[in-house]
């Protein structure tokens, strides 16, 4: 194992890890050749980046 992972006490902290881990994923994959493989991480990374922003956004008042 490389790493511990550590538990954020917060989904939006939890989506922010993954974002910055899978930009280490998908960084690693590329330059390991694994085109399509980071390319899909990059996906997953989108998405969390997305759920954090979403966290921190506040809700629209009508």
């Amino acid at each position: 194992m490389i790493g511990a992972v550590r538990s954020p006490a917060r989904p939006d902290e939890a989506a922010q890890y993954i974002e910055q881990v899978a930009t280490q994923l998908r960084d690693l994959a590329q330059s390991s050749g694994y085109s399509f493989l980071a390319y899909l991480i990059d996906m997953a990374r989108l998405e969390a980046a997305s759920k954090a922003a979403a966290a921190v956004r506040p809700l629209a008042v009508d």
